[in-house]
């Protein structure tokens, strides 16, 4: 039975809508507003302003330029409403998230009745979007926790790898080159044995900011482990790499770390490989590569960059 059929029901309807804490609001078939509860009009901060009669569209016009009710982040107002416009009605039912002014979340589900009319439904879900917000942040920590060194915050290894391969993978689309570094800590040990494990990991991290300013925006440093570092230079030849290594090579020069000690310095090595112009072909390969060059820098006096040189082929007997 209808509520037209029975007084008593629509009565006790609009009694409910009256005192719900969910927002209800009804359109005529020409979008005008006959009927919403002060739920409704708290929801979108109108509650000492009167819609009846009104278009939705006046709606949304008067919080565009009061700034209230729904965030709108539309720079043009024409804009908005017709986009807005164009989704309302756009299907018999439909159900859509809204954030309001202070934080506030709702979900609000529009319902086309036969003869036109239109019936939206608004239920707070702050709740839920804090739960899921968090939950979304919680997950996004973890993620860059497995994927980033807890010290330096660099990459670290798991994740330098999966980069080194993507750019294995572009370079052989583009057959553009690019180069690894490996790079290493000039006697570390002694700053360990010496100063503490404390002071060393002051100058693992000072090490990774300072590369990380010195490096261009496309480069990429990782932790490898221990003192061992990574950097990826793509789109780059073994002379441009090589000349970006030695300016920060060069800048370590003149930094010191009073934290540690007094004037104290310190020096690294690096060993260098092209992919493309080295035997290598996977990732480990150009890592093992970079390694040998970086072993002949430090048996070459160290604090240096050391490209990778292919070992002459031995003479057949």
């Amino acid at each position: 039975m209808s509520p037209s059929h029975n007084p008593k029901l629509a009565d006790l309807l609009l009694q409910y809508a009256g005192l719900s804490e969910n927002g209800i609001a009804v359109l005529d078939a020409e979008n005008r507003f006959v009927y919403y509860n002060p739920a409704f009009a708290q929801m979108f901060d109108f509650a000492d302003q009167s819609m009846i009669s009104k278009t939705h569209g006046d709606l949304m016009e008067w919080m565009y330029m009061q700034q209230r009710g729904s965030n709108i982040e539309w720079a043009n107002l024409q804009d908005w409403l017709e986009y807005a416009g164009s989704r309302q009605r756009s299907a018999p039912f439909r159900s859509f998230e809204v954030d309001l002014k202070g934080g506030r979340w709702i979900l609000m589900t529009e319902q086309v009745c036969p003869d036109g009319e239109l019936v939206m439904f608004c239920s707070d879900i702050t709740r839920q979007k804090e739960t899921e917000n968090a939950l979304k942040k919680a997950h996004g920590d973890i993620e860059r926790l497995a994927l980033t060194d807890d010290l330096t915050g660099v990459p670290n290894r798991r994740n330098f790898m999966q980069r080194l391969a993507q750019e294995i993978s572009r370079s052989q689309r583009s057959a553009e080159p690019f180069c690894l570094a490996m790079l290493d800590l000039d006697f570390f040990k002694k700053v360990n044995d010496r100063f503490g494990h404390a002071a060393g990991d002051e100058v693992l991290k000072h090490f990774a900011n300072f590369v990380q300013q010195h490096l261009r925006a496309e480069d990429v440093l990782g932790r490898l482990g221990g003192e061992e570092f990574g950097v990826l230079l793509p789109n780059s030849s073994l002379p441009v790499a090589q000349l970006v290594l030695n300016r920060v090579l060069e800048r370590l020069q003149a930094e010191r770390l009073p934290e540690v000690a007094a004037d104290f310095s310190y020096t690294f090595s690096g060993g260098l490989v092209q992919h493309g112009a080295a035997p290598g072909k996977s990732g480990s390969d150009l890592l093992a590569l970079a390694d040998q060059a970086l072993y002949a820098a430090k048996a070459d006096g160290r604090n240096r960059i050391a490209p990778y040189t292919p070992q002459p082929a031995a003479p057949v007997a």
